[in-house]
């Protein structure tokens, strides 16, 4: 069965358009916040403060390179969410 709080609270997390806006854009490649905040077009301040709730919800990860920290997605982690979101809409065969 689902977990019903955990669940809410990934949809409130994503309920925010700056934060599916950055989990497209990392879909395709890690980057750093400077690349974030270019291709968004927001405030490095307001990529950062994303970033970290979905660090905190381990939707991303990030990598130090040099003087620069690149934030990819936990795929490990969206794999469960993904599973938890089928089985909340998963039909019973009437």
């Amino acid at each position: 069965m689902v977990n019903a709080e955990k669940l809410a609270g990934t949809f409130k997390l994503l309920s925010v358009e700056a934060r599916i806006r950055i989990v497209q854009v990392l879909k395709r490649r890690a980057l750093c916040v400077t690349e974030l905040t270019s291709q968004l077009g927001i405030s490095q301040s307001a990529t950062s403060q994303h970033l970290r709730v979905l660090k905190d919800a381990r939707v991303v990860k990030f990598q130090k390179r040099g003087f620069h920290v690149y934030y990819h997605l936990d795929v490990q982690n969206i794999a469960r969410i993904h599973k938890a979101t089928s089985e909340l809409f998963e039909l019973d065969g009437d």
